[in-house]
């Protein structure tokens, strides 16, 4: 009994032992559980906070700026508040968000980005180094408007292809207030005007300021069985009925001065006489230069610099140019390729269209600049200029102003303005 005694007390006291040793033990891989848990749900609530951040970024089209990235423009928009405006600006050329524009034009500079989000980058429109804005936001603008507040480093740019005459800025608000101008105007700061001029390298040479024409032209009698064909004297096409009765005075007196040399001017398109071929201003275009020793072309406005893409068409095929306009010619057409109707009285001008009938061999010299350039139209949706302004250092950290901006646009700005918004303006 004894022995049973004892051997009861030395398990007993063993099993005290093993409870002792092994509490601690326990209550320590407890709380090891308790910290790792604690861990593992805060790295989780962790996670999801910076996976809903990155997502609420993403469908935010946010961006990061850092020094070396983007050069980013924004196309400022004011908003259209009704069906007119809208269907307005469905014309206006497309500026793709992205950079895709200046990759598919192949500009020398791609490291561009177009967005019409002003808060793309962390919501602060500052970060834009360049803001564009539209003549046909601007024009009949109101100031509670603007809603942009402007960076000391940000270029502001003031964008139009559309002509000064029709497309007047009022608001002295604009004045000192561009940084740079971006228009078809010549003296522009990206300048961007609507035709081309190569030479016969295919290189493009104008139009620009003092154009550097080759002073002697080589002439060559290619064009023989294109003259020949013509029996007709001058052809106008007009499409736009408000455009023949704002210059029905030089028409009606051009008519007559014709008649009396048994000459007649012939009016095609829907404002016409007659009617073009198949309704199609290609076909057109063939006829007259088939038929017709010249081809009267009048631009919609006598905007200084304003040429538009209807002189490349004349340009482009075998037929004499009369233009009606401002513009300095001098720098859009070779000396010798066209009649400037302004710089002549009606008698002169009837006087030199007759003699150029009867001297077919003079009027062959008129086409001698073909064998030294050629015309294209040019895009209007062109950005390359744009993006290449952008990367010249010296021009993007130089600070400019382009001052008393609305008389640069429009000299005339005054009877402009009165006449369209029935306001004086000063």
């Amino acid at each position: 009994m004894k022995i049973k005694k004892n051997i009861k007390n030395i398990i007993t006291m063993y099993y005290v032992k093993e409870m002792i040793f092994v509490s601690p033990c326990r209550r320590t891989l407890t709380k090891l559980i308790i910290y790792i848990s604690c861990f593992v749900l805060v790295f989780f609530i962790f996670s999801i906070i910076q996976i809903s951040r990155q997502f609420y970024e993403s469908m935010n089209a946010q961006k990061v700026r850092y020094p070396t990235d983007l050069k980013y423009i924004l196309f400022w928009k004011k908003p259209i508040t009704n069906r007119s405006e809208k269907l307005r600006f469905n014309h206006a050329p497309k500026f793709i968000d992205g950079q895709s524009m200046f990759i598919k034009q192949r500009c020398k500079f791609i490291n561009c980005f177009i967005t019409h989000n002003k808060y793309l980058l962390r919501k602060d429109h500052q970060n834009l180094d360049a803001v564009v804005f539209d003549v046909r936001d601007i024009m009949d603008f109101s100031i509670n408007e603007f809603d942009l507040t402007r960076s000391a480093d940000q270029k502001y740019i003031f964008r139009s292809l559309h002509s000064s005459e029709n497309y007047p800025i009022c608001d002295p608000f604009f004045d000192n207030f561009f940084n740079w101008t971006w228009t078809y105007k010549l003296n522009s700061d990206i300048p961007q005007p609507l035709i081309n001029i190569y030479n016969s390298r295919n290189e493009l040479v104008g139009p620009n300021i003092n154009m550097a024409w080759n002073k002697k032209m080589i002439h060559k009698n290619r064009f023989f069985r294109q003259i020949s064909s013509k029996t007709k004297a001058v052809a106008w096409i007009v499409n736009k009925c408000k455009m023949k009765r704002k210059y029905q005075d030089f028409v009606r007196e051009l008519k007559k001065e014709l008649k009396s040399y048994n000459y007649t001017l012939d009016i095609y398109g829907t404002c016409g006489d007659n009617m073009c071929p198949g309704s199609s201003i290609t076909k057109c275009l063939k006829m007259i230069e088939m038929r017709y020793f010249f081809q009267l072309i009048v631009e919609d406005t006598f905007a200084e610099d304003y040429v538009s893409e209807r002189m490349v068409r004349a340009m482009t095929r075998i037929v004499i140019p009369i233009v009606l306009g401002t513009s300095d010619y001098n720098n859009f057409l070779p000396p010798g390729s066209y009649i400037n109707a302004q710089t002549f009285d009606m008698k002169k001008l009837g006087a030199i269209i007759d003699y150029l009938l009867q001297n077919r061999n003079t009027y062959k010299h008129f086409f001698d600049w073909k064998n030294h350039y050629y015309y294209t139209v040019r895009p209007r949706s062109l950005v390359c200029d744009l993006c290449e302004k952008l990367n010249n250092f010296n021009q993007t950290y130089k600070s400019t102003i382009r001052k008393d901006f609305r008389k640069w646009w429009n000299s005339d700005y005054k009877n402009a303005c009165q006449k369209r918004f029935h306001k004086i303006y000063v």
